[in-house]
């Protein structure tokens, strides 16, 4: 298996600032860094949150509830959160568990 890096970063744009998740490598139940990451930058409500997920080769459900639950939280306080270019492989799986249907999904940033 490979490890999940996680990065993150404050983007300003024309729109506002918008902070960007980026995950590299497998987002599974062993993973404790990615509820970290968001449960932390959720706190700070920011705007826009985007999860780039086109560096994951594998997500499983556990990580997925961790991506739902920052969501939920974020749509509670009026912010919102987008996941950004899903490899095929992800893209199956959102579409499986009908997380493309709850969460907006974008080929790009």
């Amino acid at each position: 298996m490979t490890e999940l890096s996680v990065s993150v970063s404050v983007e300003d744009r024309e729109g506002g600032s918008r902070t960007v998740v980026r995950l590299a490598g497998e987002a599974d139940v062993t993973t404790r860094a990615l509820a970290e990451v968001l449960d932390a930058e959720a706190v700070k409500k920011p705007h826009l949150l985007l999860v780039d997920v086109s560096g994951l080769a594998f997500i499983d459900s556990a990580a997925l509830h961790q991506i739902v639950q920052a969501h939920r939280k974020l749509r509670a306080d009026g912010c919102r959160l987008e996941l950004v270019g899903p490899s095929p492989a992800v893209a199956r799986i959102l579409q499986l568990s009908a997380i493309d249907q709850v969460i907006p999904v974008r080929a790009s940033a």
